[in-house]
């Protein structure tokens, strides 16, 4: 089985700028990658922006930056344009805080623009999202993100595929919605699960096309995927169907030494700000894949071994440079490896 590898690309972090997508994921396709990443917040901060980086590095804040974050569906339209075969995904949206309707009109379009390339990631909202206040912004209440995360995505899923889409749940009633596009895809984008919990894994198997957890270890990547398989074949779902994915910090470098001194300033400025609290540096290091070439080799065995096929990486970059530096790295050394 051939293993997929993406690259998220820099719609926030100290290095986000239009210019720099457009490097990222121009390099991302010419170099042989299998799709790009955005990630998604509407709500952001100063404070977020200096210590959660998702691109970039913490070498590259500047002292007077804004904290510029580029919205996700936005950037994924604009990419459509500046690329022609890459898949593009989000990872994820945080889905209690957009309206489904609206959301599932701005995939569909992009499918169409993209020709049919597009991945929606869905979430609940995370620790970022109470950090920044994202929730309180707009009303949502952070208890209810589960309930509202289901019925949302059933509701962009009749979006997508009825002609005259109606839904009946406990906060959304429509009846005969004439809403166009439907998307290119049939019968609509892979919906792809965030979330590193057992709950996760099974929204997965019930309603997703795909799981892509952080900050699991391969051991804890074999019991969520567990999990996944026992409810997709209890929904009478073909568990082989769905893709397990993993999103990744990762650094490559000649040496171990090098990748590490790339990594761990960011890891240790942003390890309180993830849905996992990370105690210490040996619990991120077993998480994430830092490291030499052979180190990197053996670390993406070790979670294809636990049933991966999708690699997101967020690449620790100071510099546009360093990160096509890397990306020619691992496109060289690492991806003809799992082909």
């Amino acid at each position: 089985m051939k293993i997929q590898f993406g690259v998220r690309v820099p719609n926030s972090g100290p290095l986000s700028s239009v210019k720099n997508l457009i490097t990222a994921a121009t390099a991302a396709e010419d170099l042989g990658f299998d799709t790009v990443w955005v990630h998604d917040h509407v709500v952001w901060s100063s404070d977020m922006h200096r210590h959660h980086i998702s691109s970039g590095s913490t070498e590259a804040i500047q002292a007077d930056q804004t904290a510029n974050f580029y919205e996700s569906l936005s950037t994924l339209a604009f990419l459509a344009a500046h690329t022609r075969n890459i898949r593009l995904g989000v990872a994820c949206l945080v889905m209690p805080t957009r309206n489904p309707i609206y959301a599932a009109k701005q995939a569909a379009t992009i499918d169409h623009l993209s020709n049919g390339r597009l991945i929606v990631g869905v979430g609940l909202g995370s620790k970022a999202t109470e950090s920044s206040n994202e929730f309180e912004v707009f009303e949502v209440p952070f208890s209810q993100r589960a309930r509202l995360t289901d019925e949302y995505i059933d509701v962009m899923k009749s979006v997508w595929t009825q002609t005259l889409a109606s839904h009946d749940g406990p906060t959304m009633r429509f009846k005969d919605a004439e809403i166009f596009p439907k998307p290119v895809q049939k019968p609509h984008p892979p919906i792809w699960v965030g979330g590193w919990t057992d709950k996760a894994a099974e929204r997965t198997g019930r309603v997703g096309d795909g799981w892509i957890p952080g900050w699991l270890s391969p051991a804890e990547m074999v019991r969520g995927r567990d999990v996944l398989r026992r409810t997709a074949e209890a929904n009478g779902r073909d568990p082989d169907s769905i893709v397990v994915a993993v999103e990744k910090l990762a650094t490559i470098a000649t040496s171990r030494e090098a990748a590490l001194t790339r990594a761990l300033p960011t890891v240790r400025a942003s390890r309180n700000t993830y849905e996992r609290d990370v105690d210490d540096m040996q619990f991120a290091l077993d998480r994430h894949i830092f490291g030499s070439v052979d180190d990197v080799r053996r670390r993406v065995q070790e979670f294809v071994d636990a049933g991966v096929t999708h690699f997101e990486l967020k690449l620790l970059y100071s510099s546009m440079e360093e990160l096509t530096d890397q990306m020619q790295l691992w496109a060289d050394r690492i991806m003809p490896e799992f082909q």
